[in-house]
């Protein structure tokens, strides 16, 4: 609410100007919810709000200067030969909460005007106003437009305020007359090309981030102004309205636009509310505050738009879906914002050049128009619908990009349900679909990949209707960082990127597979709807999607058995992965239970196909060495398990071939290894033998030669040293940890101990192999894993010896910080071990000493318990990542009782999933019902009480 301005209502003084503002101004911020509690008019926190804060600011600088002039200091012709005028945000009419009061102060000589700038300023000041402010006059200003970008946007949002309006009115005419002329616009265009490569490559590059900054950031409120000075610079005008009488909106586009600009405005004023200050990233605590501020607790969108009762007392006020059903939303308005600003650009720039340009009728209503494809007629989108996706084919096949206008006319097209539906009807328009989904050609498209355009254009869900509730999806977590449109498309890309096989050197086996893939087009529609049942709230999204996706593809003309092989493909696509990064791939009964949900070695490719496309673009650090080598293994065992290999009774689908080649390479590994004399060598040798006879298959498919040779040398030493801990670092096969191997006599409590000292000592793991082996030359044949950390007996006459790997960073200096806490980790396991210190009180000195991370994503705890595996029980838990974690399980199935033959440890993000193969002290698997029980509560209480501790994540 503004104030009075009349001059019978114009306070005396300073103080009753101070008095009103001060008043105004803590109205205004009392419009503001500090925390999650729902606002009570979501529509009053944006633009309306910055457009009051910026009225309030004009009522006081009117104020102020009028009673400035009044008192004759200094003199009223000063006042008078001067203009007063908001730039920035301030400028365009609406200012952010916390957001600066950005002035000029334009004079005809401004030296003289310095008197004038303080009298102004220091009141401004006094009552708590941030002023950014500059003293210039107009020649200074058109001047330094023409070097300095920020003073020439600045001339765009010059709004008068007060004083001589004249000088306001001659700067502008002399920068449309100059700087902003017809022949200037492309160069000035192009410098602000230039600040938004540079801004978004400095704030992250993505639309998509996890924690987006709301102004500066790809498809943020900055996109919008400088969608507005290209437009103001070309057309004289920069509101959305104007732009739409001048023909370079059309109406709808408009208000698509105004609803983007709303949602990040209501979000940029929440953020400067709950801070205080002015900040714009939208961090993931500050995620669930604007959720709750906007309404999202409590129904599908903000308040308003169709709330649900609110949650229960034992529900959170805010729920993970309910922010993320509020990020959705900011996705799409950021989407929204960066293809306006590309529409914008694109249309303010002019042509100059005289040059005549090819055309080529290319028939049926297309054209080849300056090496670009275009129409030849508007109108043909409207009675030939098909000519939309011709235009694309066209494109792809020569190679060339699509016109901007056609795009634009395309655009605008795809946002009529009507052509929608009509395209949709035509068997035309269905075929170039699927055969432009299916291409792998590089393109010279705007957006890249045949794909991506696709979606860019709108052609994507006008074919695909259902894949709109995924445009913007978002997962509240810090594993999957796209959304699932974006992800989706990119799946589908990486895989037409495996069959050109450009990424033959990462992804060797997917590379070689994909080349052989005998149904490509049903492959690539499978990848491309493998998300496309994900809605925010519900469950099992693969069963969903593959209902929807059979309506899809019988819509889209494919044929029955590709229906249901899609549909299948779908149904499984996460089924690889969790079996490749949670299950003993070592176990016969892993193999076959998988052989079972694949529909031959055809379908077992296609599936380990899709797994590939889809982890690699989860996010660019989901596809990891480790699971990459997972996945490989994963396929090779259940490939040869399905063409009958290994009928021998040896282990099943174990390939000959690699197994020789690991141990031939062992062997030359072991050679480049330090050795004192000749005699030492041959001890070497001898004890490799027995090494990798007593180790599991699975270790030596795993493990890199070096690493292996590596470990047996460190084996050998521990060995020979009697009942001391050996651990060393050894070769690393992912550049993103360094691998760390435990050698120490088996015993009850070992990998509790361990994991103890690596919490002590600020290591997280990443990763982790735990094995047991027979060390005595006698038993050294017989191979395999004897059971031995549970309390049970080995064989009379058998030493174990336990071999543990473990895949680490230091918390505060990565990898390279590994090395330096060697020696204590030695130090922390021998007390461990020899009681001197408990497990917990050495964990708990780790923690103790622990500095408090950014808050993340909630994490919900499960733990589920399978004992489908051949000789033990699986006990699977999903929960947060944070310090000691690894001890904290490991020790609570010590104390238990149990045996671990087998841990997998997997990071997602801030979740983990740790998966631990146990057995009873006598080698049983846990008996179901009242054991199992007792095993999971004691597991959650102990991770209950790891956050009671304090410990953070």
């Amino acid at each position: 609410m503004s104030f009075d301005l009349s001059p019978t209502s114009r306070p005396s003084g300073l103080a009753e100007l101070r008095a009103a503002y001060t008043r105004e101004r803590a109205n205004l911020d009392r419009t503001v919810p500090s925390g999650p509690t729902p606002a009570a008019d979501p529509a009053a926190l944006g633009v309306a709000l910055g457009r009051r804060h910026a009225r309030l600011l004009d009522d006081l600088l009117v104020r102020l200067f009028h009673l400035l002039r009044e008192s004759g200091t200094p003199s009223r012709a000063a006042w008078d030969s001067v203009a007063i005028a908001g730039v920035g945000g301030y400028g365009r009419g609406a200012v952010a909460l916390r957001s600066d009061l950005d002035v000029r102060i334009l004079a005809r000589d401004a030296q003289r005007a310095g008197a004038l700038a303080d009298a102004l300023l220091y009141p401004l000041w006094d009552m708590g106003v941030t002023v950014g402010h500059q003293v210039v006059t107009i020649d200074d200003l058109v001047e330094g437009a023409r070097e300095d970008l920020p003073t020439a946007t600045s001339l765009l949002d010059w709004r008068h305020v007060v004083g001589d309006a004249s000088l306001s009115e001659s700067l502008w005419q002399r920068a449309a007359m100059g700087l902003f002329a017809h022949s200037e616009l492309p160069r000035f265009i192009e410098r602000l090309g230039k600040e938004i490569s540079q801004r978004h490559e400095r704030f992250g590059g993505s639309v998509y981030l996890l924690e987006p900054d709301v102004k500066n950031g790809a498809g943020g409120l900055r996109d919008l102004d400088v969608a507005r000075w290209a437009a103001k610079a070309r057309y004289g005008v920069g509101e959305f309205d104007a732009l739409v009488r001048f023909g370079a909106l059309v109406a709808r586009e408009a208000e698509e636009i105004r609803g983007a600009a709303e949602m990040l405005w209501r979000t940029r004023n929440l953020l400067h509310a709950h801070s205080g200050r002015r900040t714009d990233r939208l961090t993931f605590d500050e995620q669930e505050l604007c959720a709750g501020a906007l309404g999202y607790s409590k129904g599908a969108g903000p308040a308003g738009d169709g709330q649900k009762a609110a949650p229960s007392p034992d529900e959170p006020a805010v729920s993970p879906e309910a922010i993320e059903r509020m990020m959705s939303d900011y996705y799409r308005s950021a989407r929204t914002i960066s293809r306006a600003l590309d529409v914008i650009v694109s249309r303010a720039t002019p042509t100059l050049t005289r040059r005549r340009r090819r055309d080529e009728d290319l028939g049926r209503g297309v054209r080849l128009f300056d090496g670009c494809i275009t129409m030849s007629d508007p109108d043909l989108l409207r009675t030939d619908p098909a000519i939309a996706l011709r235009l694309v084919s066209e494109a792809v096949e020569r190679g060339v990009p699509l016109l901007p206008y056609a795009r634009g006319a395309i655009v605008r097209a795809a946002g009529d349900p009507a052509f929608c539906a009509a395209l949709r009807e035509s068997p035309e328009a269905a075929e170039r679909f699927r055969t432009l989904v299916a291409t792998c050609k590089e393109t010279a498209l705007q957006s890249g990949s045949v794909v991506r355009e696709l979606h860019d254009l709108g052609l994507l869900l006008a074919m695909i209707p259902e894949f709109l509730p995924v445009v913007g999806r978002v997962h509240h977590d810090v594993y999957h960082v796209y959304t699932v449109d974006v992800h989706s498309v990119a799946a589908v890309d990486r895989l037409a990127a495996l069959v050109r096989g450009e990424l033959a050197g990462e992804f060797g086996l997917p590379c070689r597979l994909a080349a052989e893939a005998t149904r490509p087009t049903m492959l690539f529609f499978a990848t491309l709807l493998h998300d496309v049942g994900k809605a925010i709230g519900g469950t099992d999204h693969s069963r969903r999607g593959a209902e929807m996706a059979r309506k899809i593809l019988e819509r889209l003309g494919f044929p029955p058995e590709d229906v249901d092989e899609a549909c299948h493909l779908i149904l499984k696509h996460l089924v690889m992965y969790l079996i490749a990064t949670r299950r003993d791939l070592d176990d016969p009964a892993t193999i076959s239970e998988f052989c079972q949900e694949v529909h031959g070695r055809e379908g077992l490719r296609d599936l380990y196909l899709l797994t590939v496309a889809d982890l690699s673009t989860t996010s660019p650090t989901s596809m990891t060495s480790w699971k990459a080598r997972m996945l490989d293994e994963l396929y090779l065992s259940a490939d040869a398990a399905l063409r009958g290999a290994r009928e021998d009774g040896g282990p099943l689908g174990i390939d000959d071939q690699r197994m020789a080649r690991a141990i031939s390479g062992t062997v030359g590994a072991l050679e480049d290894l330090p050795a004192a004399n000749e005699a030492e060598r041959r001890a070497q040798r001898d004890f490799l033998a027995r090494y990798l006879a007593s180790m599991p298959e699975r270790y030596l498919l795993a493990n890199s030669p070096a690493a292996i040779a590596a470990h047996a040398e460190l084996a050998r030493q521990q060995q020979g040293g009697g009942n001391t801990v050996s651990v060393a670092l050894v070769p690393s096969r992912h550049p993103e940890a360094a691998e760390l191997c435990v050698v120490a006599p088996d015993r009850p409590g070992l990998l509790a101990a361990i994991t103890a000292a690596l919490a002590a000592s600020r290591l997280e793991v990443h990763g982790a192999q735990i094995h047991s082996r027979a060390c005595d030359e006698a038993s050294g044949d017989e191979g395999g894993v004897i059971r031995g950390r549970a309390g049970s007996s080995p064989p009379a006459g058998v030493r174990l010896q336990a071999v543990d790997l473990f895949w680490v960073r230091d918390r505060g200096e990565g990898v390279g910080g590994v090395a330096r806490a060697i020696p204590k980790l030695v130090t922390d396991i021998q007390a461990a071990l020899s009681g001197q210190i408990s497990g917990a009180e050495l964990a708990k000195k780790r923690r103790g000493g622990a500095t408090r991370e950014r808050p993340t994503p909630k994490v919900r705890t499960q733990i589920s318990i399978d004992d489908r595996a051949s000789h033990h029980t699986v006990i699977e838990v999903l929960t947060r990542d944070r310090p000691g974690l690894l001890f904290a399980i490991s020790d609570a199935l010590y104390q238990l009782g149990l045996s671990i033959s087998i841990a997998k440890i997997n990071t997602e993000g801030t979740r983990v999933a740790d998966v631990f193969y146990v057995s009873e002290a006598d080698g049983a698997k846990l008996a179901d019902g009242k054991r199992m029980q007792e095993v999971e509560e004691r597991l959650h209480a102990v991770l209950q009480g790891l956050d009671g501790e304090g410990s953070v994540g």
